[in-house]
């Protein structure tokens, strides 16, 4: 299986094709907030709290559903990505409180 290597947060990481994100974050001990992310379900992204960065891409990333790619830069802890997990959280406490 081919290695892959990538960078979270400044640190190098490796990876195999078809892992997310979030496995390699947390095989590597970087944390990556998550609500409904279970690794006994199928991928179901629907919390939005796993938001990150990639380097080159306007767009916010889920990292639960996002696979890595070869030499992918990830940045897990940006204001933006601080302003995107509040609103997602406060809107998905909206119903509850």
């Amino acid at each position: 299986m081919e290695v892959m290597r990538l960078n979270i947060d400044g640190k190098e990481c490796t990876a195999y094709p078809g892992q997310t994100i979030l496995e390699v974050a947390r095989a590597n001990h970087i944390e990556i907030p998550t609500l409904c992310h279970d690794e006994r379900v199928k991928i179901y992204g629907a919390c939005g709290l796993c938001v990150v960065e990639t380097e080159g891409s306007p767009r916010l990333s889920r990292a639960c559903a996002t696979e890595v790619a070869p030499n992918m830069i990830v940045f897990t802890d940006t204001p933006r990505l601080r302003a995107s997990r509040k609103m997602t959280l406060e809107l998905l406490l909206s119903g509850h409180i």
